[in-house]
This record gives C-alpha cells, structure tokens and sequence, in this order.
C-alpha cells in the first residue's frame, strides 16, 4: 500500500515539474513574440516578404465651447421661416396630409404632377437657394470650409468658421491637423 501512494506522489510531481517547465516555454515564447512584433514579415504567394503595417489610432477632436456669432447665427437659422415642400399629387388629398411623414417629402414631379399650385404643396419660385444670411451656414451655427492641408488651416477664422477635414486625407496627416486644431480652438465637424 505504500508503495502505490509513494509511486502516485512521484507521477504528480512529474506532472506538476511537466506544467512548470510547459509554462516557462510559454513566457519565453511570448517574450520572443513582444520583441519582434514590430517586423513581422509574412510570405505571399509571390515569395515576397511583406512587412505588416502598425496601427495609428485617430486624435480625438476637442470641439470647444461656441462662440457668440456662431451661437446667434445657430438660432437664426433655427427660427428662420419654413417654407412648404412640393409633395406632387400623389394620392387623394384627403389622405394626402403634411403630419403623415410618407408625404412629408419632396417628390420630383414627373407630366401630369408639373401643375405645382398651391393647393397641392408649394409652387416653386425662380431658384431655390437660401437667404444671404443663412447661405453656406452649418445647423451648428459656423460657416463651413473644407480643409485638405496645414495651409488651410492657417487660414481659419475660429470664431466664424468650422473645418470639415477632406476625406482623401490619410490618418496620419488627419491626426497632425485635428491636433493643430485642437490647439487652436477650431470646431471640427467631421
């Protein structure tokens, strides 16, 4: 009977010295992976080696407190007069109403639509651009410019304007302007 319960505390040691040196294999695996994590180079069909990219993560854009002209201008716009939209003789009249959001909508008038009276919308005017006030205004209350570099940034009025980053920026330069902004207190709102 001793002899069995002698020979089951050496196998459990054997196992429990297996797990050890199992584990200290593990840690210098890893280790060795920490070190060349930044070259790692997998193979293409083509037999080139090809470096995998490290990756950037976006700048976060800190849109600080408006200020004045932009709050004014945002309720401004906000209270300026809505004007009916051209929803087309599209269905009976009576069911035909604003507050039902199916004909809440523009609808392009096709032949027998083109007689736009007032009765059935809105008949449009010459032109459909904005008031001179409101013209190039963002709801936010800024007006709206497209940056695609440092240069234009320079240019930035922060208390007028907000930027809108352009989209064919990579995320490198995207992180470099959005931090140079950031700095100088411009709203981004992209």
């Amino acid at each position: 009977m001793a002899e069995k319960t002698a020979a089951k505390k050496e196998t459990l040691k054997g196992q429990a010295n297996k797990e050890e040196a199992t584990t200290a294999k593990a840690e210098v695996k890893t280790e060795a992976k920490k070190e060349t994590a930044p070259e790692t180079k997998t193979e293409t069909h083509t037999g080139q080696a090809k470096v995998a990219k490290k990756f950037i993560q976006y700048t976060k854009k800190e849109n600080k407190k408006k200020s004045k002209e932009a709050v004014a201008l945002q309720k401004s716009v906000l209270n300026k007069k809505h004007t009916p939209v051209f929803r087309g003789r599209f269905g009976k009249k009576n069911i035909r109403r604003k507050s039902i959001a199916k004909w809440d909508k523009w609808r392009k008038p096709h032949g027998i639509d083109l007689d736009k009276g007032l009765q059935h919308g809105f008949r449009p005017k010459i032109g459909y651009r904005r008031h001179v006030e409101f013209r190039f205004i963002h709801p936010s209350g800024y007006k709206e410019v497209l940056v695609c570099n440092m240069n234009d940034l320079a240019k930035i009025d922060p208390k007028v304007e907000a930027i809108r980053i352009s989209a064919t920026m990579g995320k490198r330069k995207r992180n470099i302007l959005v931090a140079k902004a950031n700095e100088k207190g411009v709203w981004i709102l992209n």
